[in-house]
Parts: C-alpha cells; structure tokens; sequence
C-alpha cells in the first residue's frame, strides 16, 4: 500500500516513498466487556480453551497462570505467516512483574503461549470448571474482566519506537510528527509495535530479526485494562518459527511510563 500526500503533514512530504516502503499489514482489535463468551472463541481474559487432556499451564513454582489473550484464527482476517486456523493462546502469572522476566524475557516460567491446531468445537470434551483457579482482589494484572473481540485489517508504516526505524529524519519537529502521525498505539496481531520506553530487540543481537506477533495496550477509557502506569505489552516471534507455528521462543514485554 503507499500513501498519498493529502493524507500526511506537509514535514512528512519528502518522506513519503521511504514511509511507504516501510508499510506492513496489521489487524487491529476493538475490545468490548463481554459476559457471554465460548470456550473457543477469541477473547481477552476469560476461560481459556482447553482439551480435557492438556494440563493447565502453570509457572515455574507451580501456581496457574491466568489467560490474557486467546484468538481463533477461524475468526481472523488472514496475515502472512500467520495461522489461518487454530488457537493461539498467552497466559501470565500474576504477580507485580506480570511473569516478565528481566533476564531472559523469552523463558515461559512466568508466562506461557500455547497453539492449537485443531479446535474441538464440543464443551464436553473441553475443560469447563475453573473455580479452582480463581484469583483474590490483590493478584496482580493489567486486566480486569473479559472482553470479546472485534478484529480489522489494515496497514501500518513503521513506528518510531521500532528498532527498525530509519528513514532519514533528523530534526526533531520532523520525528515528532512523524511520531504523533504514525502511533503504533491500540491492541493488534502483526504489524509495527509500539512501547513507552524502548525496543527491547534492539538489546541482542539474537532477537533483531524478531517481529511483533500480539499488542495488548492500556485501555482504560471503556475498558479496565492497564499495564503498570499508562504502558504496553508486546509478544515477539522469529518470522521462521511463526511459519512453523513454534511459538516456544517467543519474547514477552511490557513497560509503562
């Protein structure tokens, strides 16, 4: 997709073919309090998905982690790579750090991301009593409640937070435009990330080449949903392995302002 000048500030102008370059497809997700949800259906928090013989996922000490996002890609608009069906799921434990591990955000004791291929779309062969997992009013999360989903595809340019970014702008009235344009804002599967601090690819060289898979951002204008004071969480995949639906590698972050 390339832009048209009409729809960019006139600082931007000169940008215009090395901004269009950078475009990538991207579903964004518009989230709505929900009390009504299916065990299969996609969703943020929420009773997850779960085959009678799949155990629950827990953390390294044995607590159970708590379901942050479940999306069934029968109810997705297609991405490269991505899956076209299944479920795909991210857990979190709930604890003041969310599971993110400081030192090595790509170790699932503190949170966890399982895939599905195939989807039993019959209660009675799913997990359906949870009562044992419920959690007190003090256990920490960036959510509060559930939320069904309501996906669109679109196309994003880079943002400037990304690692990525390099399309020849220096001067600081330039780059903030740019920035206030092009925010990576809002909740998305694919596409360009946003962050209130900074990329955290840009740290090692192992996780470059990482893209974004899954954005969860505050909201709490309609929603309860807020990460520390007013911040993001963002779930990176190698492009390799999101092909080979390997989701054991997957890098988890967040931060706040």
């Amino acid at each position: 997709m390339k832009l048209q000048p009409e729809n960019l500030p006139s600082t931007l102008h000169p940008y215009l073919e090395k901004i269009s370059a950078t475009m990538l497809p991207t579903v964004t997700m518009q989230l709505t309090p929900s009390d009504d949800l299916i065990l299969w259906q996609s969703k943020i928090g929420g009773q997850p998905y779960l085959p009678l013989d799949v155990t629950y996922p827990v953390d390294s000490d044995g607590n159970p982690l708590v379901l942050l996002a479940q999306f069934n890609f029968a109810e997705i608009p297609n991405l490269p790579n991505f899956p076209d069906k299944g479920i795909l799921q991210f857990y979190i434990a709930a604890d003041d750090l969310y599971g993110m591990n400081f030192d090595d955000q790509q170790q699932q004791s503190g949170f966890k991301v399982l895939y599905f291929d195939q989807i039993i779309e019959d209660a009675t062969h799913l997990k359906q009593d949870f009562s044992e997992l419920e959690f007190d009013e003090d256990a920490y999360l960036p959510f509060t409640g559930q939320y069904s989903i309501e996906f669109t595809l679109t196309s994003q340019p880079i943002s400037a937070q990304d690692d990525g970014f390099n399309i020849g702008i220096d001067e600081d009235e330039v780059y903030e435009s740019y920035s206030e344009t092009f925010a990576s804002t809002g909740h998305r599967l694919g596409g360009y990330p946003f962050f209130t601090q900074s990329d955290p690819r840009g740290y090692k060289e192992n996780i470059q080449d990482y893209i974004l898979l899954f954005q969860l951002d505050t909201d709490d204008a309609e929603n309860d949903i807020m990460w520390g004071d007013s911040g993001v969480g963002n779930f990176f995949i190698h492009p390799e392995d999101l092909k080979k639906r390997d989701f054991s590698k997957v890098l988890y972050n967040w931060d706040c302002c």
